[in-house]
């Protein structure tokens, strides 16, 4: 009896002791599944949508990320990127986005004036300096106690001149190694100089940075150049394309392309590296920002994914998730947001809305427009007209920005249902008009013609 006793105990004990184990095999496979849920990379189309957020520069402290970008004064310009403000935000997840603050060129040397251009943040000796554009003229500095603000300009006048380098010497960035500020600027040539230890003057002459293809030949590089060292390697960064060098100041050896999109700023976030780069949410001119994931092959070049893209490209959707998306009437109608659409009520015969401008949209890609609309009018037909442009026009970037005189462009008619008690969907091919250049920068509909009274509603347009 003792030993059939003997032996149940033992076969219990064998059993509590393997149920513990699965118990704490499950609770380590719990706990890995939730780190491994926690650090999984991030990747987000557009932070704060339909905000125009444009030029992202991040900067990484206890646990949040920091960002200070421009601001596009209006989805409607006037003129070439009037940008009227720097924001700062901030966030402890990479996907909840806080707003802290404005900076305004006002408070600087550039005085009110839109030329809220691209810069840098950085911390040195406990206090936190802006470095930023004024326009494509110089560059300033602006200082703060805490990261998130009262900043202010430390010098009054431009740490970088016009005329200190021969190309303009805006778009600055600040690199840091072994306590040495390192600041790179300028557009198709870049500079680099070291940062006096008061972070106003230069304690070096700018020196003139070397981009050569695999042959020694000297290439040229956009605006707004952008850095990070990973293992041996510094890489130089500049819109959607890159170069490496194992020396700071190079000569850097051209690789390709880069990640799709505009300027870019990255940053180190739980053992991931992240770009923040420029993106066209509503048009060139009214931006927003991306989050994505940079990775690299083994011989340090960097992997661009198959599916990688600029938003909102191949194409361009108009989904009125948060508004009307940057469309505006223009005669005939009125047109307003309402419940995840853009809705209008008739006042006079051929209404017409219109997009954003500068849509920028490549139609060497594209092939269709596709819209669900709701006629509730007697009309039995809707318009579609289109304004595009050759991005190799001379002046391309800063003219166009003028009213376009829709009676002069092509209108193509889609016959469409009356009185609808549901939404439609409707395509036109853009092979329909007689001449299609390969930007995509604004179009027009007429989404009742001939209607003088009732109403239409827009769920969705699509550019595909």
């Amino acid at each position: 009896m003792k030993s059939l006793i003997k032996q149940i105990s033992i076969l219990t004990l064998i059993t509590l002791v393997l149920f513990s184990c699965n118990e704490v095999k499950k609770k380590k496979e719990v706990e890995n599944n939730i780190s491994e849920a926690k650090h999984k990379p991030v990747k987000i189309d557009v932070i704060v949508p339909e905000h125009g957020m444009a030029d992202p520069h991040a900067w990484v402290e206890n646990d949040r990320v920091y960002i200070i970008c421009g601001h596009d004064k209006s989805w409607d310009p006037t003129s070439s990127f009037p940008m009227d403000r720097w924001e700062l935000w901030s966030s402890a997840d990479l996907i909840n986005w806080e707003f802290h603050r404005n900076l305004l060129p006002q408070d600087t040397y550039i005085g009110d004036q839109p030329n809220c251009w691209a810069g840098d943040i950085c911390e040195r000796d406990g206090k936190y300096y802006w470095f930023f554009s004024n326009r494509n003229i110089d560059t300033g500095v602006m200082v703060a106690d805490e990261i998130t603000g009262e900043y202010k300009d430390l010098l009054g006048k431009p740490l970088l001149p016009k005329g200190i380098v021969p190309v303009h010497p805006y778009d600055p960035e600040i690199f840091i190694e072994n306590d040495v500020y390192t600041i790179c600027f300028g557009v198709g040539k870049y500079y680099m100089a070291t940062l006096a230890k008061d972070m106003k003057s230069l304690d070096t002459e700018p020196k003139k940075i070397i981009i050569q293809d695999k042959n020694g030949k000297e290439l040229s590089a956009e605006d707004k150049p952008t850095l990070f060292k990973r293992n041996d390697w510094y890489y130089l960064v500049y819109g959607s394309r890159y170069s490496m060098s194992k020396n700071l100041y190079g000569p850097y050896e051209f690789q390709g392309a880069f990640l799709s999109g505009g300027h870019t700023s990255f940053f180190d976030w739980k053992g991931q590296k992240y770009v923040m780069q420029e993106n066209h949410d509503i048009s060139a001119f009214y931006r927003g920002a991306s989050l994505k994931p940079v990775n690299f092959n083994e011989d340090g070049t960097i992997i661009i994914p198959a599916d990688d893209r600029m938003y909102p490209a191949p194409g361009r959707p108009f989904e009125f998730k948060n508004s009307t998306m940057g469309w505006k009437a223009l005669n005939g109608t009125s047109a307003e947001f309402k419940d995840g659409k853009l809705i209008g009520t008739i006042s006079d015969k051929n209404a017409v809305i219109r997009s954003a401008p500068w849509l920028y949209t490549d139609t060497r890609l594209c092939s269709k427009v596709t819209f669900n609309i709701k006629n509730n009018s007697a009309a039995k037909e809707m318009k579609f007209a289109i304004y595009t442009r050759d991005e190799k026009e001379n002046g391309f970037w800063t003219v166009g920005t003028k009213p376009v005189n829709w009676n002069e462009k092509q209108w193509i008619s889609i016959p469409i249902s009356s009185n609808d008690t549901e939404f439609k969907t409707y395509t036109i091919e853009l092979n329909q008009f007689n001449e299609v250049k390969n930007r995509l920068m604004q179009i027009a509909i007429q989404p009742a013609t001939d209607a003088t009274s009732g109403t239409w509603e827009i769920e969705e347009i699509r550019i595909e």
